[in-house]
């Protein structure tokens, strides 16, 4: 596991979702790139889903890694 891996599972192990906007502005802090965010996403399979409000979908994509049981 690569050094933005080990940081992103960090940021998403324990909690049920987390904003996609909120992760790749902390990223960009960290010195990670956008295609180093993407990678690390990739191999640590982390899935995503886009928030709807009564049905309509709003800007809002959240990260989540799935639970291993």
């Amino acid at each position: 596991m690569n050094k933005c891996e080990k940081w992103l599972c960090g940021k998403l192990q324990g909690r049920s979702e987390v904003l996609c906007d909120d992760i790749r502005s902390a990223a960009k802090k960290e010195g990670f790139t956008r295609a180093e965010l993407k990678a690390a996403r990739k191999a640590l399979n982390v899935k995503t889903f886009h928030q709807s409000d009564g049905g309509i979908e709003t800007q809002n994509w959240f990260w989540y890694l799935e639970v291993q049981t």
